[in-house]
């Protein structure tokens, strides 16, 4: 640029020094014309020279406004010379200030769904007790507090249940001794009964002593024979149970093993051997369990009778003895009515009177048994190790079972990731599918997951503007143990949908879309010219001519030309388009199809531009 300036400084020093010579020559001209009056006489000769000098002189000065009017032009010309050249520099300026470089890589593209969930326990036990209105004594873990499996975590006071139990105890005890003196009682008046009545009557009321206790033995043996019956069939209820269930189980082994034949995996030649010979295994000792129950219930189908039998033959004792009795009844009372009345009377009060002692003594110690079972529920102890989240329970407090669980504990070494997925992304979640975990507390370290869960029903949140937007719940099982974790805590996933692996990928930017809808990628050739288009020959200053026509300028140089691609990566040295088919698009990365492209190949990015300065700064400034 300084150049140039120089050589117009030049011309125009030159076009000022022959301007003043020129000068001089009208004003001799003028002198020689005023001059010309004053003389008389003039010789041919003279005139001849006189008029030559004057056609030299009125010749100069047209040159030299030719030669004015030339440069005038030239600067001209080279104003508008230098304006074309600076505004094909700011295009190719623009499109270098957007444009980035990068390779074609072979990579994995992987399409994944990213959301974010939190940190919680994978088993969670809510801690409750059967106890009503009982008061709690120790509370032995408050929150935040690590608990071993088995250990006692809540204990009520048994002041009251001990009291009860020594209450019963006590009552026992008088009951047992309230039966021994009755019994006495009872003893003597019967003895006493047998010495006042004759021999007759005393051997009828034998018979009818006799009888009575048959009565009551075969009464005996009857519940006793239907109790047996009972269990008989409850058992053999119970096996015909059990064959059902072995018999569904060897169904679906045998579903299991043919699905298994059917679609065998690409295992080795030996594990597909054990496994052939684990599913005949289990095929084999189902039928083994089942053939072994039928024989149970071909056992039960013939003993079922005996038990039958035997209840019947219990109750035709009992309906004979009851016959005995009431002929011995008969007998006794004509032995002597009065006398057989009272015997009869006493001995039934004496039975009467056993049977309500024993019957006392029993419930009673039936009472005490029930209220000792209990006791075990007055120890709370933990059913896993984990950590104590939840802590309801006040010393102090009577509990009630409708006022909430006493403890909750979360095991800490099984976590799961609970996180809401929209409805527009939820078809491509599925059940065991990978998912990548991060958090803040593990860094850059990535986690393993596994999707757990995927809910059949959507929720619908309310958000903060009152709008509500549907999502289902999904849960993704950490495969990693991690110290570093803690429940509640937010965590970043992506959920691995689909992967293609070692395929040709570039920057998501670097791929643009035509009018027509192609996809087109810019390949930049590193070994293409970049050096700057040649001056014209006439020293690179284009010159109007006297006809108004530009003299010396390149045709391309006259005007800019319309550009064919409006995409800015079009426009750098060396760049071709090369048409691609996108195949999986990533986040950053997306995959591109071509037999036009390989690994390696550099492509042009498009990114923000940055700011340039104006045309004419920077044709001032010679920046270009």
């Amino acid at each position: 640029m300084s150049r140039d300036i120089d050589k117009s400084e030049e011309l125009t020093e030159e076009i000022t020094t022959e301007s003043v010579t020129d000068n001089s020559d009208i004003e001799d001209i003028s002198e020689e014309i005023k001059e010309k009056p004053k003389k008389k006489t003039k010789t041919k000769e003279t005139d001849s020279v006189s008029v030559q000098t004057f056609n030299r002189k009125k010749k100069k000065s047209w040159i030299k406004w030719v030669i004015i009017a030339a440069v005038i032009a030239g600067i001209v010309g080279f104003i508008i010379y230098r304006v074309v050249k600076v505004s094909k520099q700011v295009a190719e300026a623009l499109a270098a200030g957007t444009t980035q470089e990068a390779e074609i890589t072979r990579m994995d593209i992987t399409n994944s769904i990213s959301t974010t969930g939190t940190i919680q326990s994978k088993d969670v036990r809510t801690l409750t007790s059967p106890l009503a209105g009982v008061k709690i004594e120790e509370v032995n873990y408050k929150v935040g507090d690590m608990v071993e499996e088995g250990a006692v975590v809540v204990t009520f006071s048994v002041e009251d249940i001990n009291k009860k139990i020594g209450q019963l105890e006590e009552d026992i005890t008088e009951a047992k001794q309230a039966k021994a003196l009755d019994s006495k009682d009872r003893d003597y008046t019967h003895v006493n009964n047998y010495d006042l009545q004759t021999y007759a009557v005393a051997t009828s009321y034998e018979r009818f002593q006799k009888a009575e206790k048959d009565l009551q033995k075969a009464k005996d043996d009857l519940a006793k024979a239907c109790e047996e019956t009972g269990d008989y069939k409850r058992k053999y209820e119970e096996a015909r149970e059990k064959i059902g269930g072995k018999k569904d189980e060897l169904e679906d082994t045998q579903v299991a093993y043919k699905q298994w034949q059917d679609t065998a995996p690409d295992l080795t030649q030996e594990a597909n051997i054990r496994k052939n010979l684990d599913y005949q295994n289990r095929i084999s000792d189902l039928q083994s369990k089942i053939s072994d129950y039928n024989s149970t219930i071909l056992a039960y189908d013939t003993g079922i009778d005996t038990y039958i039998k035997a209840e019947e033959s219990a109750q035709a004792a009992v309906d004979t003895a009851q016959r005995n009795y009431d002929l011995a009844y008969v007998d006794f009372n004509k032995a002597g009515y009065d006398a057989g009345f009272s015997n009869a009377k006493t001995d039934y009060n004496y039975n009467k009177g056993n049977l309500q002692a024993n019957d006392a003594v029993k419930n009673l110690e039936r009472q005490k048994e029930q209220n000792e079972d209990t006791l075990e529920n007055y120890i709370v102890t933990a059913p896993i190790s984990g950590l104590v989240t939840e802590v309801n329970a006040q010393e102090g407090n009577g509990y009630q079972a409708n006022t909430g669980a006493l403890m909750t504990i979360q095991a800490v070494d099984v976590f799961e990731v609970a996180t809401q997925i929209d409805e527009y992304d939820i078809n491509n979640v599925k059940l065991g599918q990978r998912v990548v975990i991060m958090t803040d507390a593990t860094g850059d370290d990535e986690l393993e997951g596994i999707v757990s869960f995927v809910a059949p029903t959507a929720t619908r949140p309310q958000t903060a503007t009152g709008s509500t937007s549907n999502t289902f719940e999904v849960k993704i099982d950490v495969l990693n143990k991690d110290e570093r974790l803690r429940l509640g805590m937010s965590a970043k996933i992506n959920i691995i949908v689909d992967t293609h692996r070692d395929v040709l990928a570039v920057p998501y930017d670097a791929i643009e879309q035509k009018e027509g809808g192609a996809n087109v990628i810019y390949v930049l050739d590193k070994t293409a010219s970049n050096a700057a288009p040649e001056e014209n020959k006439s020293g690179g200053i284009p010159v109007i001519g006297i006809d108004g026509l530009m003299k010396g300028a390149n045709k391309e140089d006259s005007a800019p030309a319309a550009p064919e691609n409006t995409s800015p990566l079009a426009s750098v040295q060396g760049a071709r388009e090369v048409p691609v088919q996108i195949g999986l698009e990533g986040d950053y990365y997306t995959e591109v199809i071509s037999q036009d492209i390989k690994e390696g190949m550099t492509v042009l990015v498009n990114s923000q531009a940055g700011e340039l300065p104006d045309d004419f700064t920077m044709m001032m400034e010679g920046g270009y």
